[in-house]
């Protein structure tokens, strides 16, 4: 059964929860149900709860996958039909698509949580339901991802959002955002998640949100990867669950939507727009994954009880597709793996940007009236919603993208023994590779950066860096127990987002690698001054060079030490190797073969 309840009408609402919990003879109520749809359960009582329901059910299981900086476990269940609970025992399945699901990775909004329970108590305990949505499924489910996080808890952390009375807090207690980490792996909360899911390798893949933003009808709107960064086989695939969503949600007493962004902010009238969720977010991270990524959204201003049911009732849903459609699944999945690991997957330019053109489409949005409001303390204009108010609006949808940077993939990348921070997330997505068993030179293709400029103020704990890069080409000596990464593999996509500098979320430009860009030897200008009256003497071309220069950087011209940098760089102790990407490729595949690895 789903609810759904307008939401002026919270006094009927809290009678017939009650109401409902009080005919649910013998079930066992999740915290969010003892009261009455106000609370979230703190972390002790979640995990207390979702280990005594695991202790009395025969198709669930309670356990950890990590431990976060704090000391606390990350929690998460199995539910599966025949009992088998480890990872392991499912990598020869093929009766079963494995569902992920997390929830709390922001922890103030805990919807997710809370409709996760209500399932799994559901599941133990109708076994009707459970032979229905588990019947070709097995559910992986996180309660809580950011459990430190979680139990920064207080009714104060939310202040868009209606509901409930506490709640966590959106970080981890490192202060850093986990969905904006997928890729570039520096929690230790998300190096378990990524070891929890290569073990378990997902078909499918769900987090779960509360958004922020303006007001409309919806109870929840959606994120899907349709828009050209996942394999076409999986797009389509996608889609058609997409519109399968669209009508069995509305059936169940909710609406629901795309999750877009206005084209100007809080302003529906304005026009719709969505584009293509880069690698650090978890629906693109799953996306070069080769796995669908769902993205829950359910809206703030409603209330809380709806907003779990209507998140529950998206999962049993998903759940109920999957049961059908899960076969079709594993085949598109299986599809683009093998395509991603192919030859003619190289020869294609990779996208690794996309951007938004100007094609729009009409899209009829549910939205609720609004007005304008200059205030008169701070001078801003802002938009005052009125949720009681429905209006149907005939909207654009700007949702058209385009490849902007793409990448020529190699056969193989080289990366050097010493940047082992490299190695190391290349390890915790599960990245195949080798090591170099000797010491071997080896002409490759690589880059040389230049004019870095970082971002002032810190993000995610960096300094992200902005570049230009020149492509070259140059012998290197590689030390043995370099890695070669191969690319004939399924993780393709995740090695070049990671390694092509071009990349949005390339380790380089989250500022690893920022000592390349380092010159570490100086020249002194009573050394200089004498070496450029001989140089220019030796070479007069230089000084027409150098009046080139300063007529084209009057600031340069103005510099004296510019100017004996400049001459400085014309000398065989200028160090060259400043601003060389470390990451070598391999374009040959009979280079690769060739190698020796230990």
């Amino acid at each position: 059964m789903s609810l759904f309840f307008p939401t002026r009408n919270r006094p009927l609402l809290f009678l017939l929860l009650v109401w409902l919990a009080a005919g649910s003879v013998g079930a066992r109520e999740t915290p969010f149900e003892e009261s009455g749809g106000n609370k979230t359960p703190t972390y002790a009582e979640t995990m207390t709860w979702c280990e005594d329901l695991a202790a009395r059910s025969e198709i669930l299981s309670f356990g950890s996958f990590g431990t976060s900086p704090q000391g606390r476990t990350l929690p998460v269940m199995v539910a599966d039909l025949d009992g088998r609970f480890e990872a392991s025992e499912h990598q020869l399945r093929e009766d079963r698509v494995v569902l992920l699901v997390e929830a709390c990775i922001h922890a103030g909004e805990s919807c997710g949580k809370d409709a996760g329970m209500l399932l799994l108590r559901d599941l133990a305990e109708d076994q009707a339901l459970a032979r229905r949505l588990l019947a070709r499924t097995t559910l992986v489910f996180v309660p809580i991802f950011n459990v430190d996080g979680h139990e920064r808890f207080g009714p104060h952390n939310r202040i868009n959002q209606n509901g409930p009375e506490e709640m966590g807090w959106r970080v981890t207690a490192q202060n850093l955002n986990l969905n904006r980490d997928f890729l570039k792996a520096d929690t230790p909360e998300m190096q378990a998640w990524l070891g929890l899911f290569n073990s378990w390798d997902p078909d499918f893949f769900v987090d779960i949100h509360s958004t922020d933003g303006a007001d409309y009808q919806y109870t929840l709107t959606y994120g899907l990867e349709v828009r050209g960064n996942m394999d076409p086989g999986l797009s389509a695939w996608t889609r058609d669950y997409r519109d399968a969503m669209e009508k069995a949600m509305p059936e169940d007493g909710h609406l629901i939507a795309p999750y877009v962004s206005f084209k100007d902010w809080h302003d529906p009238r304005s026009g719709l727009q969505a584009g293509v969720m880069g690698p650090r977010f978890s629906q693109g991270y799953a996306a070069i994954r080769n796995r669908p990524g769902l993205l829950i959204e359910t809206h703030m201003l409603k209330p809380y009880p709806v907003r779990v049911d209507a998140t529950r009732a998206m999962l049993v849903n998903t759940l109920e597709w999957l049961v059908s459609e899960g076969p079709s699944l594993r085949r598109a999945v299986a599809t683009a793996d093998a395509r991603t690991a192919s030859a003619s997957f190289r020869a294609d330019p990779f996208p690794l940007t996309f951007r938004g053109t100007d094609e729009a489409e009409p899209f009829v949005f549910l939205g609720v009236e609004y007005e304008k409001v200059t205030s008169p303390v701070t001078g801003g204009d802002w938009f005052r919603y009125f949720s009681d108010q429905p209006v149907t609006m005939d909207l654009e949808f700007f949702q058209t993208v385009v490849p902007e940077r793409t990448a020529q993939l190699p056969e193989a990348y080289l990366v050097p023994a010493e940047w082992t921070l490299i190695i190391d997330r290349l390890q915790w997505h599960g990245v195949a590779f080798s090591r170099l068993a000797e010491p071997t030179t080896l002409a490759v293709r690589t880059w040389r950066l230049e004019d870095p400029t970082w971002r002032q103020r810190s993000y995610e704990g960096h300094h992200p860096v902005e570049f230009s890069s020149t492509e070259i080409k140059e012998t290197r000596a590689f030390p043995a127990g370099s890695v070669l990464v191969d690319m004939n593999q399924p993780l393709a996509r995740v090695v070049a987002h990671l390694l092509e500098p071009a990349g949005p979320d390339a380790l380089v430009r989250w500022d690893y690698l920022d000592a390349i860009f380092e010159r570490v030897e100086y020249v002194e200008s009573y050394v200089i001054e004498d070496m450029i009256a001989v140089m220019v003497q030796e070479d007069p071309g230089l000084l027409e060079k150098l009046a080139a220069k300063k007529a084209a950087d009057p600031r340069f011209a103005a510099n004296p030490w510019a100017i004996r940098t400049w001459f400085y760089q014309q000398t065989p102790y200028y160090d060259a190797r400043v601003g060389i990407y470390p990451v070598g490729c391999l374009d040959d595949r009979e280079v690769v073969k060739n190698l020796r690895f230990q």
